[in-house]
């Protein structure tokens, strides 16, 4: 070989390309034709549902009133899926926050859901693939909620649904 010969790359062998073909097939139609199971109204009708009981729980535990949420669709990070999202707000009697996020934890828990983080001020909230987050808010002295789905990709008429940014009003 002198200063001049470019060396050629060796072509890999059949068995080599046909196994890379086979694995690329395989993962592009994996994230072309994956489809969640569950459908877009029941993914809404959970987080609905998990935002409401912990609302309402919290009320009780803390006497508190003027409930408020709602929620819609957004596109997922990357583009890829819809995730359902929203919040709340409600308020209550003064008191100690502390004793109240006490109050509230416990009352969350015992509406059925796990107790997905321990952060000072804050309580992170989880059923099945639901996340809500409660923290009082000083400005105004109220407790905000919020409530947030996983992403999941949907087809058909679904695919339409979620694509909407139509707000979904769940309280009061």
């Amino acid at each position: 070989m002198n200063a001049t010969t470019v060396p050629r790359p060796r072509p890999l062998p059949l068995a080599a390309r046909t196994l890379v073909t086979l694995t690329l097939a395989t993962l592009l139609g994996a994230c072309a034709l994956g489809r969640d199971d569950r459908s877009a109204d029941t993914t809404r009708a959970a987080a609905d549902t998990a935002l409401r009981d912990a609302m309402t729980a919290s009320a009780r535990a803390v006497q508190g009133s003027d409930l408020k949420a709602d929620a819609r669709w957004f596109t997922c990070p990357g583009g890829i899926g819809s995730r359902y999202s929203g919040g709340g707000v409600m308020t209550s009697p003064p008191g100690d926050r502390t004793d109240q996020l006490a109050a509230i934890r416990d009352a969350v828990l015992a509406a059925r859901f796990q107790d997905a983080t321990q952060v000072d001020g804050y309580v992170t909230a989880q059923r099945d693939d639901v996340n809500v987050s409660i923290r009082f808010r000083l400005p105004d002295g109220s407790w905000t909620f919020s409530v947030l789905t996983r992403c999941h990709t949907y087809g058909g008429k679904d695919r339409e649904r979620v694509k909407s940014s139509d707000r979904h009003v769940i309280l009061p």
